[in-house]
């Protein structure tokens, strides 16, 4: 229980500090770098399912199922893997600049981050598979607060240093010593299994699991990556800037049901499925439902009391001008804190094709509403078929837990 508080705590940690962090550079900067710093968090992220395969998906659940002994062979095999798919699609993302997606002044940062913050990611997810959940924290925390403050630090003390150009370079620093401490952690697990030939079968099979996880991952993060573009064709940069504020600050509530719900209880649900442990299954999703609807709840309250406030202190008239953005991605936000719980049931259960379904699904709905109704709604066009996607998402996934759960497992439990 102590660990759960202290991985809590850092999360809080890292949650707090991003949150200064977004409300000091809404501030600090002009609302176009703001804009653009968005676009470029958007581009990275998205790159990021490209180069990692999300081959994760079956590490984890092998990692989760199998003996330390065999944990360095894993590693070994998705390092390599890694590798090639670096010397494939890196190359291929030039066509962001060459497309005008980004601006070519960013090229010297784009590639650099997608790197390091692929590396970062997938340390992460290793430590949380390996139930190294502080690990895991702290290595975010490296990543994506520390050199947040700094920066922001630096911004306060001397004018010169607001300039998006600072922003990410602190970014590049705090990710390498984020990927510098997984390092010596891992070699102090002491884990067997380096001395392993490389297994491409293993490779291979993990490849034919991943990939229909990928094109859900895609479908998914594509309506995350594209509305912020289609918002800049539709109004400007301005409203990006806005849009960025207001969904990373209901994205908050995701970043802390996982760090205080689902990173600890996703690994201990593929167990119990493997082991037959029925009593356990239903204990662990009657744990999700609980804290996701308590903290929704606190959430929503919460950040409709104080954000006001916040807005006022910043005092620019962009973000009052589309403040009803907010309600919208905080509604998305909620029904896609639901749509987790169900989805790592399914997951648990190896029911990956309606994973990949839902997906698609959602961003068909997404892409349809949005193209359909732009031209009479405008931007809300993006904003209520954000939410729809999500709704989609929640009703495919909750169906099919329903249908395709087994009698023993299905419900909740108590005990």
């Amino acid at each position: 229980m102590h660990l759960r508080i202290i991985n809590i705590s850092i999360r809080a940690l890292v949650m707090i500090s991003r949150f200064i962090f977004l409300f000091m550079l809404v501030k600090l900067l002009d609302p176009t770098d703001v804009g653009i710093y968005g676009l470029v968090v958007a581009a990275v992220g998205y790159s990021l399912y490209f180069v990692g395969l999300d081959f994760y998906t079956y590490t984890t659940r092998e990692i989760s199922s199998a003996s330390k002994q065999y944990w360095g062979s894993f590693l070994k095999c998705q390092g390599l893997l890694t590798f090639l798919l670096y010397i494939l699609v890196l190359p291929m993302l030039i066509l962001l600049f060459y497309m005008d997606v980004l601006p070519w002044s960013l090229l010297k940062w784009f590639f650099f981050l997608v790197v390091l913050e692929h590396i970062c990611l997938e340390l992460m997810r290793f430590f949380i598979a390996a139930s190294e959940q502080v690990t895991a924290s702290i290595v975010l925390f490296l990543n994506q607060a520390l050199w947040a403050v700094l920066v922001i630090g630096l911004m306060l003390l001397d004018e010169s240093f607001r300039r998006l150009d600072y922003v990410l370079f602190f970014w590049l620093m705090g990710s390498s010593l984020a990927i510098v401490f997984s390092v010596f952690k891992i070699v102090k697990m002491n884990l067997g299994g380096w001395s392993t030939a490389v297994d491409f079968r293993w490779i291979v099979s993990g490849v034919k699991i991943a990939i229909p996880m990928l094109v859900a991952t895609l479908a998914f993060r594509g309506v995350f990556t594209f509305d912020r573009y289609w918002l800049q064709g539709l109004a400007g940069l301005d409203i990006v800037a806005a849009y960025v504020l207001f969904i990373g600050v209901a994205g908050t509530l995701i970043a802390f049901l996982d760090a205080a719900v689902f990173s600890f209880v996703y690994p201990k649900l593929i167990h119990a499925y493997k082991n037959d442990d029925s009593k356990m299954y239903k204990k662990c999703m009657r744990e999700m439902l609980i804290f996701v609807s308590l903290f929704s709840v606190l959430f929503l309250i919460g950040s409709l009391l104080v954000f006001p406030y916040l807005l006022n202190w910043i005092d620019k008239p962009v973000y009052f001008q589309f403040f009803d953005i907010y309600y919208w991605v905080l509604a998305a936000m909620i029904i896609n804190a639901f749509w987790m719980i169900f989805h790592y049931a399914l997951y648990s259960q190896r029911h990956d094709r309606h994973i990949v379904y839902s997906h698609l699904a959602s961003i068909g709905s997404f892409l349809i509403l949005a193209f359909v109704f732009s031209s009479i709604w405008g931007y809300y066009s993006i904003l209520a078929a954000l939410c729809v996607s999500q709704l989609v998402i929640l009703i495919w996934k909750l169906s099919a837990y329903v249908y395709l759960t087994p009698k023993r497992f299905f419900g909740i439990s108590s005990a």
